[in-house]
C-alpha cells in the first residue's frame, strides 16, 4: 500500500535544496585552494559559486581569502564579489572581526528568509532592532 504526500515534485524539491543550505552553513567549508608561499598571495581562498537562477546563463563566484604574510593585528579578509570591477582578481580588505560580524548577519539574514519562505513565524522576529 503506497500513502501519496500532497507533495508536488516542486515542493520536495524546495525542501530538499533548504535542508541542504542548512547542512552546507553547519560545518565551515574547506578551502578551494591553498596558494604556497612563492604565490603572490600565499594563504587559502574560498570559492562560493552563487545558484544559478532558470534560464541564467552567468555563473558568479564569490572569492573568499586570507593572505599568510600580513602585518595586521586583527587580520584581514579579502572578499571579490561577482559584481567587482574584475570578480576574483578585485578584492575589498575587511577585518577578521568585521568579517565575523558580516558572515553572522547573512546567517541571521538567510535563517530569517527560510522562516518567511516557509510561512513558520518566530520569537526572534518580533524583537526590536538593536539601536
Amino acid at each position: 500500500m503506497t500513502q501519496q504526500s500532497g507533495l508536488s515534485l516542486e515542493a520536495i524539491r524546495a525542501e530538499l535544496l533548504r535542508l541542504t543550505s542548512l547542512a552546507g552553513s553547519a560545518e565551515r567549508p574547506k578551502p578551494t585552494r591553498i596558494n604556497g608561499p612563492d604565490h603572490q598571495w600565499p594563504g587559502h581562498e574560498w570559492d562560493l559559486r552563487e545558484m544559478t537562477p532558470r534560464g541564467g546563463t552567468k555563473e558568479k563566484v564569490w572569492v573568499i581569502r586570507t593572505v599568510d604574510e600580513q602585518n595586521t593585528a586583527d587580520g584581514l579578509v579579502y572578499v571579490s564579489s561577482p559584481e567587482s570591477m574584475y570578480p576574483g582578481l578585485d578584492f575589498v580588505p575587511l577585518y577578521a572581526s568585521d568579517a565575523r560580524q558580516l558572515a553572522m548577519a547573512l546567517l541571521a539574514a538567510a535563517d530569517r528568509a527560510d522562516h518567511v519562505a516557509a510561512g513558520v513565524p518566530r520569537l526572534e522576529d518580533h524583537r526590536t532592532p538593536a539601536p
